[in-house]
């Protein structure tokens, strides 16, 4: 495909149903959206993005598989067609119900996603990244404080099963009342703790962070957006005691902090970096005790 040749969409007066890390999703027709990527992200990563979620659907992933790419300004753009899509902050914040049906999908949807043999020499491995970034991060945290997170990365199970990478609800839609992820550019593989890190970050550490950008980013109240986290985290692990959720909380926290301080360094804008990485270094080295 020559990224060249793709035909422009205007994106004008569409209604915003999803917003991830790398994109934002549109809705441009009754039965089609259209999924907007940052102007830094290349044609190659769109297309990769594409065979993965192909891949992703063929294995039972409830995820759709684009028709068309486009060019929406100077973007790339990726078109699928759904029918009755909602967004799923819009979902959640129409009662308590589907608040709690959302945390209820969203579990069940993790667990099966964690049960997926992984393709390995396609996916990144999580155990390794966080080694990395502790690395990449060592002159902002401490010498002490990367060697205890290397210690704790190094102490996780290896594992080839399928990670998503980046679960929250803007990676969400609700199409005919059930979970449907939109976001398949970030699947990688490893231990369950990886993806829990990364919706610890969504629900729970950023909205520690800067509430009034998380309310924003989610579409819901912070404290709802706890809520979530502390629901998932009981429900994903059934049947724990107190003590070990605790554990498993911790853990969560310093992965995902450590992962906000290294994406600060490498990826968040100038005027966001500082403030990312002061507050995360704090919170993080609080976290490590």
């Amino acid at each position: 495909m020559n990224p060249d040749g793709l035909r422009q969409l205007s994106i004008e007066g569409c209604e915003l149903i999803g917003r991830g890390a790398h994109a934002c999703v549109y809705r441009i027709a009754p039965d089609e959206i259209v999924k907007v990527y940052r102007e830094d992200i290349p044609f190659d990563r769109v297309l990769t993005e594409k065979q993965r979620a192909k891949r992703a659907f063929i294995l039972g992933v409830p995820t759709a598989i684009s028709f068309d790419i486009v060019k929406v300004g100077s973007s790339f753009g990726a078109v699928y067609e759904l029918l009755d899509a909602e967004p799923t902050d819009s979902y959640v914040n129409r009662s308590r119900d589907n608040l709690e049906n959302f945390i209820d999908m969203s579990v069940d949807l993790l667990k099966f996603i964690h049960g997926i043999d992984a393709d390995t020499a396609e996916c990144a491995d999580m155990k390794a990244d966080h080694l990395k970034w502790a690395d990449n991060t060592e002159h902002l945290i401490g010498v002490h404080e990367a060697d205890v997170i290397r210690e704790l990365i190094r102490g996780i199970p290896d594992s080839g099963k399928l990670l998503h990478g980046d679960f929250h609800l803007k990676n969400i839609i609700i199409v005919k009342g059930k979970p449907m992820l939109i976001d398949m550019d970030t699947l990688c593989y490893g231990d369950p703790i990886f993806d829990l890190a990364t919706i610890a970050n969504s629900y729970w550490i950023f909205p520690q962070m800067a509430p009034e950008a998380a309310t924003v980013h989610l579409g819901i109240s912070v404290e709802d957006a706890l809520h979530i986290w502390k629901r998932t985290l009981s429900s994903y692990y059934a049947g724990a005691s107190s003590e070990d959720l605790a554990k498993i909380e911790r853990k969560a926290r310093i992965l995902g902090l450590l992962r906000i301080i290294d994406f600060a360094q490498r990826s968040a804008p100038p005027e966001h970096r500082e403030h990312l990485t002061t507050q995360g270094v704090s919170m993080l080295k609080e976290a490590i005790g």
